[in-house]
């Protein structure tokens, strides 16, 4: 069974995601201890630095250099391709957010393509128009985008939007409680997208494969 692998140095896991029916590592998510929502500073010199930090750094900024760390990581440590980094909501709002992106990954040796830059259902109550530019500009940089509803699902997604997006990640334990999730799910799949379960059972492949739900993300081997 495929296992993360994780990094001392850079503090990046890169968890699997699998088939559910074959076991094939089929994309890496990379997974760090802090967001950049979760920033912590402690003392006078850390917070004087955080300031000066935060004066150079927006949102957009702060998501390129992580796409350059992650992408430089692994061109070290793993040849599985794409690789799947979390964006920061407040990034998406950024006007300079393609072109940022798009210039850290070319100080790599990946390309635009090998990355997938996933955004949380939350940013879908952005203004429509905010979201979908976004979204839009990254893929014209060659970019792919999923979109993370492990937590909430319940904000609108144009058919449009949908077509732009290569996976949803879900929570396979709400699926027998949320009928919104479950018809998440359906407009997805006939959309073309890779749906992708978290806290799923490998004996549950046969199920949720018929939901059109193929991958997963560390899998539980319950007997």
């Amino acid at each position: 069974m495929p296992h993360q692998t994780s990094s001392p140095a850079s503090a990046i896991r890169f968890a699997p995601v699998v088939h559910l029916q074959t076991g094939e590592t089929v994309t890496l998510i990379a997974e760090t201890e802090k967001r950049f929502e979760e920033r912590a500073v402690f003392g006078r010199a850390a917070i004087a630095a955080e300031c000066n930090d935060a004066a150079s750094h927006s949102p957009a900024a702060w998501l390129a250099a992580h796409i350059e760390l992650v992408a430089n990581d692994a061109h070290q440590r793993t040849t599985q391709r794409p690789i799947m980094i979390a964006a920061p909501l407040a990034a998406l709002m950024h006007p300079d957010i393609a072109v940022a992106c798009d210039s850290a990954i070319r100080r790599t040796h990946l390309c635009a393509q090998e990355i997938c830059i996933e955004i949380t259902d939350a940013a879908l109550a952005l203004p429509s128009s905010d979201t979908q530019s976004a979204v839009e500009a990254l893929r014209r940089c060659g970019f792919r985008v999923s979109l993370d509803a492990t937590r909430s699902w319940q904000t609108p997604l144009s058919t449009g939007l949908r077509l732009l997006l290569d996976s949803l990640r879900i929570d396979a334990q709400r699926l027998e409680f949320e009928p919104e999730l479950e018809n998440r799910v359906e407009a997805a799949v006939s959309c073309g997208m890779a749906v992708i379960a978290e806290n799923a059972a490998w004996r549950d492949g046969d199920y949720l494969a018929s939901l059109g739900i193929d991958y997963g993300l560390r899998p539980r081997a319950d007997c």
